[in-house]
């Protein structure tokens, strides 16, 4: 097989490995975009998460600051919460975070006391990688 061939048939391969996970990223993103939507159509602020583990998404977040009046409430807790409250448990290793936007200082350190492994960010879920304590 000729170097050019080959090449080209590995590019393809990582194409085909890459594609269901882009795809997969794609559908976390747009629901945490429609958690946004849903916190604005409440008029909350205009933030949105979903956590997801093992494929699955187990938390759902649209902001809930102003309507809980709650400061904490921010999109990425609220998944956080509502994952812990369906999974049973405050552990979530492994788990990722899909946001409409770069959570803040305290919502990073809070992924990080729940083991949550990686970030995604916006609409094109932009791996912000792992979360960091404050």
């Amino acid at each position: 097989m000729c170097r050019l061939c080959r090449r080209e048939l590995l590019a393809a391969l990582g194409l085909i490995l890459v594609a269901p996970a882009r795809a997969e990223a794609a559908r976390f993103a747009a629901e945490a975009e429609r958690m946004r939507r849903e916190a604005v159509a409440a008029g909350d602020q205009s933030y949105g998460a979903v956590l997801v583990k093992d494929g699955a998404i187990v938390g759902w977040g649209p902001s809930r600051v102003v309507v809980d009046r709650n400061p904490d409430a921010h999109a990425e807790r609220v998944a956080m919460w509502d994952a812990e409250r369906r999974l049973g448990r405050a552990a979530l290793a492994g788990a990722q975070l899909y946001s409409t936007s770069t959570p803040c200082a305290d919502c990073q350190a809070w992924a990080v006391t729940v083991g949550v492994a990686r970030m995604h960010v916006g609409a094109e879920a932009r791996d912000a990688g792992a979360p960091r304590r404050r």
